[in-house]
């Protein structure tokens, strides 16, 4: 059972002084009686003057502090570095004044009475101590500080003596240890996307992309740290958010919630917050680059809620309440009985200009981080166009089964863990197919498709899978199918036809790339989804790849940034000629390029010769978690692998090489 009920209070007009703007004349250089200060009224059941509390503190008699639970707020802001400690069921205020000018990333360790707090204005952190003494505003020191390493602190996440400020300077995360007496500075780690938001889930670090909806996560992150570059072993789209910036787990209800900013050119309206229950089920089932759909989730966004440009989130678990810094309107925010979500007026608000980040403390909810992800899997999924057989291999690429399916030839391929689910576009019956319960599909097994499409297709080739969206590459009709999946049916939402020949498609985020066929291109298709009519679709981009003769299979890795694709060279010699090509840091050098440009051989790595057994590569997926390259080889009827291919180039023997006649399409699930 929840204990306490949340206090509504609502702030008055707090500590009003009135002065006389500066006129022309001397004469006017005095205080009017109306610009006399407010003094404190303790017996109007109001906040006014200088209280701390209602009624009580500052010049009024001191606030007593409400025997029971205690649930504070600790929170920093941009304007003048000052630490708000609110009581929420006391309904009380202490500010502590201190050194720093501006301030966001804030944690309070309860065991040792202590606020840590990021410095903007001095670039570092700063330990205060003996906090929970101190009932009045008063100004206060540091007990210790770390050295000025930072360049622009954003948050603060704190796992045991582990403190990890995320910097969006040049988007690092810097590692410090503490043993109470000061900071260390381990590690300084580059990100390789902006960096805000950060929360520790047991040993597991999850950090918001800026400037998007995207989420991340490090798995084990201290004992992978590393000083340089570190790539998240994980990255999902958020749907339903323009722009996330705070975020924060609570282990006790398995809950994470995320703020959403919206247009950060609105900071008065536009934003939200998202919670998502049960978080570890369903984040952990992702893939790499999946979508996690909004029917996972509780949105609160509105003109009720108060909320602009929400810049930081806290949670309790004891009363389910949701606390925000609202750093476009000033304010901080506390939401309860969130429910269903929706545009839900605020069941707390305090005035704070220039709130920034915003951290929740309990006896029952300190140090409620939870438990860090266990298991993961990587299985490659791969279909033919002799039998229509799927084969299952593990990690190392070593077959785990052979299941016959309803097709006798298929080509495009996905599997959902969320659904335990396969689909597949089947050559033979010219639909998509739902194999349900797959992982229960034993070696040498038989399984029946759940439910199909229409017979729509004419030739499907790939597909590509984002949340209920399943779009198929037809290259008889040169066209691109769109399909919605609910679960029991598949439903054709609208036909795209590109203006050029089709085979290979990858989603990167929202956008769609795709290779024209017949030649070295590639078409980029910003928001593809967002295209709901049938007819003509234009590419945002297209790009010539150089070195490539015909490129047929394409893959993208959202955590290492990196694009593959394969050649098949000349169509006529199917068994000698083939390669695949790597283009590392992709997301810059697509940003680079213009619409008709091409991806210089500089910019990229090639691996290609005899000793390759690459003749025809038909497809390809990425392994970011040991960079492995697997393809699909058609023209010598095999399944290989190149391991630690961002480090290869030239005439590469592959570490394995397995044998599947008519090999067609792979899909690598990578949670």
């Amino acid at each position: 059972m929840k204990k306490f009920n949340l206090k509504i209070t609502h702030l008055g007009m707090a500590f009003l002084f009135a002065f006389l703007l500066p006129s022309c004349s001397d004469d006017d250089d005095f205080m009017q009686e109306d610009d006399m200060p407010q003094m404190a009224t303790c017996d109007d059941g109001m906040m006014n003057g200088d209280e701390t509390g209602v009624d009580c503190g500052g010049s009024c008699e001191p606030c007593e502090v409400e025997a029971g639970r205690r649930a504070e707020l600790y929170v920093t802001n941009n304007e003048n570095g000052n630490i708000s400690k609110y009581s929420v069921t006391g309904d009380s205020l202490v500010t502590f004044t201190t050194d720093a000018t501006a301030a966001e990333g804030i944690y309070y360790d309860a065991a040792n009475d202590l606020v840590v707090q990021a410095s903007r204005s001095d670039l570092r952190l700063d330990a205060y101590s003996d906090i929970s003494t101190l009932t009045e505003d008063v100004s206060v020191s540091p007990a210790y500080s770390s050295s000025a390493d930072l360049e622009s602190p954003r948050e603060l996440a704190v796992n045991g003596s582990t403190y990890v400020v995320s910097d969006n300077g040049s988007n690092k995360f810097y590692v410090y240890s503490s043993d109470g007496n000061g900071f260390s500075l381990m590690n300084t780690v580059e990100v390789p996307f902006p960096v805000w938001g950060i929360t520790f889930k047991g040993e597991d670090l999850y950090a918001v992309v800026d400037s998007s909806s995207d989420l991340a996560v490090f798995y084990d992150f201290e004992s992978n740290l590393t000083d340089g570059m570190m790539t998240p072993s994980k990255r999902v789209t958020i749907e339903g958010i323009v722009r996330t910036h705070g975020l924060t787990y609570d282990g006790t209800d398995d809950v994470m919630v995320l703020t959403d900013i919206g247009d950060a050119g609105n900071a008065t309206d536009d934003g939200g917050f998202h919670v998502i229950n049960d978080f570890a089920s369903k984040f952990d089932a992702l893939s790499d680059g999946d979508l996690l759909s909004l029917d996972m989730q509780t949105r609160v966004a509105g003109p009720s809620t108060m909320l602009g440009n929400p810049i930081d989130v806290a949670y309790d678990s004891e009363e389910d309440a949701v606390y925000i810094s609202e750093i476009g309107n000033g304010k901080v925010l506390g939401y309860t009985s969130i429910g269903d979500g929706g545009d839900l007026a605020p069941s707390y608000t305090m005035d704070l200009a220039a709130a920034s980040s915003i951290y929740f403390s309990s006896d029952e909810t300190d140090g409620n981080t939870g438990m860090a992800t266990a298991n993961t899997t990587t299985e490659l999924y791969v279909t033919n166009n002799s039998d229509g057989n799927i084969s299952v291999y593990d990690a190392n690429g070593t077959l785990i089964k052979n299941v016959m399916t309803e097709s006798t030839a298929s080509e495009g391929i996905f599997y959902s863990a969320i659904n335990d689910a396969v689909i597949q576009a089947s050559r033979s019956g010219m639909m998509l197919e739902y194999y349900g319960d797959f992982s229960g599909a034993m070696d040498g097994g038989s399984v029946t498709a759940n439910f199909t499409s229409d017979a729509d297709l004419m030739s499907p080739r790939e597909i590509a899978v984002f949340g209920d969206k399943v779009v198929v590459a037809d290259n008889d009709m040169h066209m691109f199918y769109v399909y919605s999946y609910d679960g029991s049916s598949f439903t054709l939402e609208n036909t795209l036809d590109p203006g050029f020949n089709v085979w290979g498609i990858t989603f990167k985020g929202g956008d769609l790339i795709a290779v024209v066929d017949g030649s070295s291109d590639i078409a980029v298709f910003n928001d593809f989804l967002d295209n709901d009519m049938d007819g003509s679709i234009t590419a945002d981009k297209r790009i010539t790849v150089e070195g490539i003769v015909r490129t047929h299979g394409i893959d993208y890795s959202e955590a290492d940034d990196v694009l593959v694709l394969t050649d098949i060279g000349d169509a006529a010699n199917a068994t000698t000629d083939g390669g695949f090509q790597i283009i590392q840091d992709f997301s810059a050098k697509l940003d680079a390029v213009s619409d008709g440009g091409s991806f210089a051989m500089s910019n990229q790595t090639r691996v290609s010769g005899l000793a390759t057994l690459l003749g025809n590569p038909i497809d390809v997926a990425y392994d970011h978690k040991t960079n492995t390259v697997f393809i699909s080889e058609v023209g010598n009827s095999k399944v290989l692998a190149f391991s630690n291919a961002l480090d290869l180039t030239g005439n590469i023997v592959p570490d394995v090489s397995n044998d599947l006649a008519a090999a067609s399409s792979l899909y690598l699930y990578n949670n």
